[in-house]
């Protein structure tokens, strides 16, 4: 939509069906096959294919369309499921190498992520960490108590949003 809506964004109404068709006829990555055929067990012709003339599928009776159909549909989500999980796989091989594992120690300090929009500010200021904050227990592998305030109760968050607190000093 970015692409094809102008700068003041007031007519993107008017595009959305033209977006929609091409998204919907364009083969994704992660299936490998067009939405329109996954729904439909079919292209959907455009202008273009007429123009050019497109091939018309033999005419058949209705039962051998109907098992032609089946075995066709039954092959291609076959091939989506198995090309959804080699993506999935890919994925997450990429995702593990980027990936450094972080642990913190019981009444250690640490900064808690917790970002907050107020309507009429500029979110380019804000503070999007709050803290520093102690560790109070481990629960498991990614996911910690940490006690907000003194005197309160103790919140469960997830590692993600957790940066060690270092103490600023001047040099």
């Amino acid at each position: 939509m970015a692409k094809v809506v102008g700068t003041k964004q007031k007519k993107w109404v008017e595009f959305l069906p033209f977006v929609t068709a091409a998204y919907n006829s364009t083969a994704h990555a992660s299936t490998s096959f067009s939405l329109n055929f996954l729904l439909f067990d079919r292209e959907l012709i455009a202008a273009v294919d007429i123009a050019f003339g497109c091939p018309r599928p033999p005419s058949c009776s209705a039962n051998e369309y109907v098992y032609h159909t089946r075995e066709l549909m039954a092959e291609a989500y076959a091939l989506v499921r198995a090309h959804t999980s080699h993506c999935a796989e890919v994925n997450k091989r990429l995702y593990d190498a980027c990936v450094k594992p972080v642990m913190f120690e019981v009444e250690e300090f640490v900064w808690y992520f917790c970002p907050r929009s107020r309507r009429g500010i500029s979110p380019k200021w804000n503070r999007f960490y709050s803290g520093p904050h102690k560790v109070v227990r481990m629960v498991n592998d990614v996911n910690y108590a940490i006690q907000l305030r003194a005197r309160k109760r103790s919140i469960i968050v997830h590692v993600n949003k957790l940066k060690k607190y270092k103490e600023f000093q001047l040099a």
